[in-house]
């Protein structure tokens, strides 16, 4: 393994230390107070500086993020909160009050984006021929089950990784279930996400999945930019409001936090590079000689890509949003020519890889690269 800029096997590193903790790992944690109170924390310490909590009671997403003490990601007045608070079946917009936040949120499995009143008669069940899906759905406020993680060696790599399955499931409707593995090790600067998505059900099943990836300040600070290759120009989806709303390079900028700001969001169709994946990073070149954050996935598992833009005083952040399909109702978006039913039995999988790029030298080269495409 590398650690701080020289090879170690693994022999060397254990003749110097008592525990693996010394230098990083794996562990379970739970907080015991607020709103956050008695849900768990699987935190892994690549030993690089790089430190992320999977939650398995919120959907086995990442809650914080920092890199060698900085924040990565935007956190909520209240914390991350139990999905106990959760009050969907209530309002449509909890989500707002209980998912949103931490480094990333998954959205779905049966719908994404603004709530929405559903078809549901082909389940069977006469008095729910309709139902109503709220904002970006519930996965992300769902508990997981047979959540497992460990510490291995292979040679002298010691890889760090968790998994688990959470269900989305309702008598008379869908039956989905999202198996997820974490994988990292120490010495990296980087996490990959597997996720495999199932029909377990017996019913042709819309599914839709999005990953609402939350970066927040210091990362995010005037003068930080987006670099990614686009194959057209982004498309405004409307929120935009102000003098210059209409601006689709907007978002790529980050400005000043900005008083009674509302939200943007573009639809933004990325290039791929030479392995047919998608890359694109923030980046704040003024943060401690360059700090910035990748995101690589396939665009074949996740053909849409949703920018959000929040400058609002508080609600200070920028959203990495790649997702199944753009939002809309299941019906249109099967017009449109996207394969968002599942029947019984069948499975997705998605695949992506989050980093952190350090100083203006690696900055500099995930540019390039971007500039080549271009």
């Amino acid at each position: 393994m590398r650690f701080d800029d020289r090879e170690l096997t693994q022999r060397e590193l254990l003749r110097r230390v008592g525990n693996l903790a010394q230098v990083g790992g794996v562990e379970l944690l739970r907080h015991e107070e607020g709103h956050p109170r008695g849900t768990r924390a699987i935190v892994f310490r690549t030993g690089t500086g790089l430190s992320f909590s999977v939650l398995p009671d919120r959907g086995l997403d990442v809650g914080a993020a920092d890199f060698q003490g900085i924040g990565l990601c935007w956190l909520p007045p209240k914390g991350l909160a139990g999905p106990w608070y959760y009050e969907g079946d209530l309002d449509h917009y909890a989500w707002l009050r209980v998912g949103l936040g931490g480094l990333f949120n998954t959205a779905g499995l049966v719908s994404i984006g603004v709530p929405q009143e559903l078809d549901t008669s082909s389940f069977g069940l006469a008095q729910r021929l309709t139902a109503g899906y709220g904002t970006h759905d519930r996965i992300a406020v769902t508990p997981a089950s047979r959540f497992s993680f460990d510490e291995r060696w292979e040679g002298d790599r010691c890889l760090l990784h968790a998994q688990g399955v959470v269900r989305q499931d309702i008598a008379y409707g869908e039956n989905l279930s999202l198996r997820r593995q974490y994988e990292t090790e120490l010495g990296s600067n980087s996490f990959s996400i597997v996720d495999v998505v199932s029909n377990d059900g017996w019913f042709e099943t819309p599914h839709q999945l999005l990953y609402h990836f939350n970066l927040g300040f210091p990362l995010v600070d005037e003068g930080a930019e987006l670099l990614a290759a686009v194959d057209e120009e982004p498309r405004s989806l409307g929120y935009a409001v102000g003098e210059n709303a209409g601006d689709s390079g907007r978002w790529r900028t980050v400005s000043a936090p900005e008083p009674g700001f509302t939200f943007e969001g573009y639809a933004v169709s990325l290039k791929c590079g030479p392995e047919g994946k998608v890359s694109l990073a923030l980046v704040n070149r003024r943060l401690r000689g360059g700090l910035g954050v990748y995101l690589r996935y396939d665009p074949r598992q996740l053909p849409a890509y949703l920018a959000w833009r929040m400058m609002r005083e508080g609600l200070y952040a920028i959203g990495l949003e790649p997702a199944t399909n753009p939002f809309g109702n299941p019906r249109d978006l099967i017009e449109q020519g996207y394969p968002i039913m599942l029947a019984p039995g069948e499975k997705r999988l998605y695949e992506l890889e989050f980093g952190v790029l350090v100083g203006s030298e690696q900055i500099d080269a995930f540019a390039a690269s971007v500039e080549a495409l271009r």
